[in-house]
């Protein structure tokens, strides 16, 4: 999903590897923030959530947050079942 919105191989690389590239646009770096923030079990602190919110607006900051616990629960449940990746 990451390389049909755009992201670089390097990009996709960076994050799989547990860490924030140093090359995301203002915008990816907000939602790397909000996403990063979520999947490790926190709260959206509020100058991320404003962060978000003036970027994507809260529309679009309540659909990021939604997909983002979407991709973790789908994720909890392959997980769960130890589910491998297709070939």
């Amino acid at each position: 999903m990451a390389a049909a919105a755009g992201l670089s191989e390097s990009k996709i690389a960076t994050i799989t590897a547990g860490q924030r590239p140093t090359n995301l646009s203002a915008e990816e770096g907000i939602a790397y923030d909000v996403a990063a923030c979520l999947s490790n079990g926190g709260q959206l602190h509020d100058t991320t959530y404003k962060a978000a919110t003036d970027a994507f607006g809260k529309d679009g900051t309540a659909e990021l947050v939604y997909l983002i616990g979407c991709y973790s629960m789908i994720s909890i449940l392959l997980n769960a079942y130890d589910v491998p990746l297709p070939e």
